[in-house]
């Protein structure tokens, strides 16, 4: 990609973010629409679903009392990206999926701002269970649920992991650092690339403060995964 283009994007990406927030054009170079419709590499993973029946049944920590469901996860279990939040709200306890609340419209939009669907990535949390109150989930929570996290990457195994907030970060980075830090870098995760970013309910309650960030952030994970797909071409 010349200058002149690079140019021409970086205002078609301003004009998108002051006219409509998430909401993005397709990218005008040629180059990247043609890494687009390369096909995906292949990948020799699979994943055991028999884990989703372990995790809908667990009891191994005090939040399973007062669930009406357990929540795995729900995508493309041959996703390449994964993108985890903390944990359940009200809706998706009531539903069994995740982000199926206001927070997850926000995540559609996020998605369909770099030209994904929902359908194309994995979506999980640290905790499979809703915390009382949608409060944070406790270290002994996270500790007891963790593992399943770790067996569901591992068996997707994603070129990317996104990290929805505070709480998902730390767990994922065994960092004490907070998220205004650590957003908008890339980090390793057993050697996946991952990049944090602020909950969508957050940018729901504060959104002039945490927008225009999630939407770099955005970006860097799209220009990441183009990056990825046109090398193993």
């Amino acid at each position: 990609m010349d200058i002149e283009e690079r140019f021409q994007e970086l205002i078609q990406d301003t004009i998108d973010y002051v006219k409509t927030g998430f909401r993005s054009q397709r990218p005008h170079s040629a180059q990247r629409a043609e890494q687009k419709e390369q096909p995906r590499q292949a990948h020799s993973r699979g994943y055991d679903h028999s884990l989703d029946e372990k995790i809908q049944s667990c009891r191994a920590c005090r939040l399973h009392e007062k669930r009406r469901n357990a929540v795995p996860g729900a995508g493309n279990t041959d996703a390449d990206i994964v993108f985890i939040g903390e944990g359940p709200g009200e809706q998706e306890d009531i539903q069994g999926l995740p982000f199926v609340g206001k927070a997850g419209q926000l995540l559609t939009k996020m998605l369909a701002a770099i030209e994904l669907s929902r359908e194309e990535v994995y979506i999980t949390n640290v905790v499979k269970c809703r915390p009382p109150g949608n409060r944070e989930p406790l270290p002994e929570e996270v500790e007891t649920c963790f593992p399943y996290l770790e067996q569901q990457i591992r068996m997707i195994a994603p070129s990317i992991i996104m990290c929805l907030g505070g709480p998902a970060t730390k767990t994922i980075l065994k960092s004490d650092t907070g998220i205004t830090k650590l957003r908008g870098q890339i980090y390793r995760f057993n050697e996946i690339p991952v990049i944090a970013t602020y909950h969508p309910s957050a940018v729901l309650r504060f959104p002039e403060r945490y927008k225009r960030d999630v939407w770099n952030d955005l970006k860097l994970l799209r220009n990441l995964l183009q990056d990825m797909r046109s090398s193993s071409v």
